[in-house]
């Protein structure tokens, strides 16, 4: 049940929440303390793994799941990569706390999903590399005619700006990003469904 601050408090006001509404309410709010300073930086994966299952005690397995899902929620195509794989450990370590875990499966997934993201930038690269080459007679006719001129030229930042302005790049970049969205989205999907 995720609710914004203003509706539990209008929730809360109303006097209307069951007692498992209530508990829901509670849980989620524990969660949210002992996940704030992870993903501030503030702890580390063991720290997490240990007030998670601190919480486990008192509010079952069904709060590993749904640390897992929150953690998971903030896994992107485009992250630093020291970050994708400080969460994808603390998914793994976290599902060691279920008695009918499926580490195997999720890492596995997880794995896809590092694959997907290192294809995503190498075809990125590569394109980038291979418009470079493409620019780069283009840029150095125009900078010899400006050198002539007396004026100095980047040429390799008038090469990045070109390419980062061609409508053929953009495309390209929209094209790619889309159908890697799209099969990120779909590992997301699979990973929560395992969860």
């Amino acid at each position: 049940m995720d609710l914004s601050p203003r509706a539990r408090e209008r929730l809360e006001r109303i006097g209307s929440l069951s007692e498992a509404e209530q508990k829901a309410l509670q849980s989620e709010r524990e969660l949210e303390t002992v996940l704030s300073p992870y993903f501030t930086g503030n702890a580390t994966t063991e720290e997490l793994w240990q007030q998670i299952k601190n919480l486990t005690e008192t509010h079952g397995t069904i709060i590993v799941k749904q640390a897992q899902e929150r953690i998971a929620d903030t896994l992107r195509l485009q992250m630093i990569d020291d970050d994708f794989e400080a969460r994808k450990d603390t998914i793994l370590a976290l599902e060691t706390l279920k008695e009918s875990g499926r580490y195997s499966a999720l890492e596995s997934l997880l794995g896809s999903i590092v694959s997907l993201r290192h294809r995503y930038n190498d075809v990125k690269q590569q394109a980038l590399q291979q418009a470079r080459a493409q620019m780069e007679g283009q840029v150095q006719a125009a900078a010899e005619q400006a050198r002539r001129q007396g004026m100095v030229v980047d040429t390799a930042s008038a090469i990045e700006a070109n390419i980062m302005n061609s409508p053929e790049w953009r495309e390209f970049i929209s094209r790619q990003d889309a159908a890697a969205q799209q099969t990120m989205d779909d590992y997301l999907s699979r990973l929560k469904a395992m969860l």
